[in-house]
């Protein structure tokens, strides 16, 4: 089978990221089986998933001693062993695997790698971080030495984030949020910087530098963006945003003034939206604003106001608003809400629609 074979075995080992050990402490065998990594001196930078194991008598009964790191509980290896009140002629750094050089090594490998700028043209620490951050999160072929090369060469140090990995990508690869937040991860490791100045909300789109001064970069973007001389979307892509309010504004133009008209219309997000956001995206006055507000809490949201009588005396018990009439349209109302049945009896939802609602008939 060739298990005997170093190049075979070598070769097997290529992806598996930890290889049990076994390190000796006086006449015992420690084994560490998994090992995680943490800031803690105390701790002798171990962390959480890290895990140990010995055999050792338990009430005369041979037993399997775990070791293991919770980031909850605040204490160290000694303290653990020391309460237990077996092997005390050893400390528990060293009943945990952790004075053994083997560990130390271990530890050190998996410490979570990270370089400058400057480091950018050593091949091995980039890919070094690619593994750690990217690899097991994309596709086998991303061309990431590409990526790299092409930013360091240009001119221009800032990049938009997905439509630069597009270039190292098949044509029509969708990118999925696990990957990109890998992705970033990496960046952040490589000490480029996120300069985006607007939220995921808004938009999609991520801006990084390569520069060393990025949190100056993120500050002057930030500046910029708010008073309007950047854009979170291209303008050669759709933008929903432009879209709903270009829309709205020809909804506008397309009615008369008054009750009935514009301020029906505006009556609709009147309410959702501050009077400096509609008078800048609608060149609509206060007064028009206003009124539609008022417009809306009387009468609904863009409800026709020949349809609705507001009574000027009953209000509601809930709401205590003015209760409002439906004008006698019941037989154009009838005919709207209607539906045959096979039966041939029709039926109508119409007194259905208005049950708990704000209307009265």
């Amino acid at each position: 089978m060739g298990w005997n074979d170093n190049n075979i075995l070598e070769i097997l080992k290529q992806d598996i990221e930890y290889t049990p050990v076994t390190v000796n402490v006086g006449n015992y065998k420690i084994f560490v089986y998994n090992i995680g990594i943490s800031s803690r001196e105390k701790w002798c930078y171990a962390g959480p998933d890290f895990q140990a194991s010995l055999i050792y008598t338990y009430e005369k009964k041979q037993s399997i001693y775990v070791s293991r790191f919770e980031e909850k509980k605040c204490t160290t290896p000694d303290e653990v062993w020391q309460k237990t009140g077996q092997l005390q002629k050893f400390t528990g750094t060293q009943l945990f695997g952790l004075g053994d050089s083997i560990t130390k090594n271990l530890i050190q490998l998996h410490q979570i790698p990270k370089c400058t700028l400057n480091d950018w043209n050593n091949e091995f620490i980039l890919k070094r971080l690619f593994d750690y951050y990217v690899k097991r999160r994309t596709i086998a072929n991303a061309n990431w030495k590409l990526f790299f090369k092409n930013w360091m060469e240009s001119e221009n140090p800032v990049i938009e984030l997905e439509s630069t990995l597009r270039t190292i990508y098949p044509l029509g690869y969708e990118f999925n949020d696990r990957e990109l937040s890998a992705w970033q991860s990496m960046l952040n490791a490589v000490s480029a910087t996120n300069i985006t100045p607007w939220s995921r909300e808004e938009s999609q789109h991520q801006l990084w530098t390569k520069s060393p001064n990025g949190q100056a970069d993120k500050a002057a973007f930030s500046t910029l963006y708010k008073r309007g001389f950047l854009t979170s979307i291209p303008k050669n892509m759709p933008n929903a945003t432009r879209t709903f309010w270009t829309c709205f504004k020809q909804a506008l133009a397309n009615n008369k003034k008054g009750p009935d008209g514009k301020q029906r219309v505006l009556s609709i997000i009147a309410n959702e939206f501050t009077y400096e956001e509609l008078k800048q995206n609608l060149n609509v006055g206060q007064h028009t604003i206003l009124e539609s507000r008022k417009h809306a809490r009387s009468i609904g949201y863009g409800a026709p106001t020949q349809f609705v009588n507001m009574s000027s005396y009953k209000t509601d018990t809930k709401t205590g608003k003015p209760i409002k009439y439906l004008q006698d349209t019941k037989k154009a109302l009838w005919e709207r809400f209607a539906e045959e049945y096979p039966n041939g009896m029709r039926r109508t939802s119409f007194m259905m629609c208005l049950e708990g609602g704000q209307y009265v008939y």
